[in-house]
């Protein structure tokens, strides 16, 4: 790792995951620089780590404040760089980590208002995370309730709140105790990618751990689901399948599993109309995988 040192008392390690992405081109870093640029007091609450899972590093990256950039000898995917990062913030006697990808619109308000949630969370260790609303133009991103075979967008509460009931965030934007992933073991290195958050909170939910809602809060995030013809690549999408394959097999039901089966098929109709005929004949192929292949077949190299 290189870089400024960071500060030694800072409550909170910030992390940027970048790949394939300049300094200059991340609006995340943009965003923080912004930010501190009009409120230097955020230095005492945030430390900065950027993990570089490019395949090369980058020479010469600078930022207006103490940071600390890694470079990723192997691309693990945002689950090895947060479960790295996990590990520096437990040496360090940090208690939170903020999950930051590339493309997230950060703000000096955003960050003064996790610091607060993190405060007011701090004595309940039973809160594993704190989750804003993160939008992609009005589509709701996090954070989103499961309902049977779908998920839908939380309300936005009155107040802040703890949620018990079976939800996920994104990655981006959201506070993690650290105690809180090293008691679920992690991230998994299945879903190193796609699905990462979404197993992350499977898991709180099964060790009875809460999210704290943050409804006061929201910040704007760019994501390549939403944008197939500009944004998404073919392989990036098969990577998706896989997850999404792989967290239904493990986590959902078999009344679920079935009606997946139909959405695919309804997907791969609605694929037709984008420019690269590529993305509906691979959800047709997963169509037709999981219809000749059982469950135990389909699961992938284990953790």
């Amino acid at each position: 790792m290189r870089g400024p040192a960071m500060t030694d008392s800072a409550p909170i390690l910030t992390v940027v995951v970048l790949y394939r992405k300049t300094f200059a081109a991340s609006k995340t870093l943009a965003g923080l620089t912004r930010a501190v640029g009009e409120d230097r007091d955020l230095l005492r609450s945030f430390e900065l780590l950027v993990w570089d899972n490019s395949p090369a590093p980058l020479q010469n990256a600078t930022m207006p404040f103490p940071f600390r950039y890694h470079h990723a000898t192997r691309n693990e995917g945002v689950a090895g760089a947060y479960n790295d990062a996990a590990r520096l913030a437990h040496d360090r006697g940090v208690r939170w980590l903020l999950l930051l990808d590339h493309d997230t619109s950060v703000t000096g308000d955003f960050l003064r208002g996790m610091r607060q949630h993190a405060d007011q969370a701090a004595d309940d260790g039973r809160i594993a995370a704190v989750a804003p609303y993160l939008h992609a133009g009005k589509f709701i991103l996090s954070p989103r309730l499961w309902r049977f075979a779908r998920h839908v967008p939380l309300p936005h509460p009155d107040a802040p709140y703890t949620e018990r009931r079976a939800i996920f965030a994104a990655n981006s934007g959201t506070l993690v105790r650290v105690d809180a992933l090293e008691a679920i073991g992690g991230y998994s290195r299945r879903f190193w990618l796609d699905y990462s958050d979404i197993y992350v909170f499977q898991r709180f939910h099964e060790l009875g751990f809460g999210v704290r809602i943050a409804g006061d809060l929201a910040v704007e995030h760019e994501v390549a689901m939403l944008d197939y013809d500009t944004r998404m690549s073919p392989a990036r999408y098969a990577t998706y399948l896989a997850a999404e394959s792989d967290f239904l097999d493990l986590y959902r039901g078999g009344a679920e599993r079935m009606l997946h089966l139909f959405r695919l098929a309804m997907r791969a109709v609605r694929q037709r109309r984008f420019a690269d005929a590529t993305f509906s004949r691979l959800t047709r192929q997963e169509l037709w995988r999981r219809l000749r292949t059982g469950r135990e077949a389909r699961l992938r190299v284990p953790d």
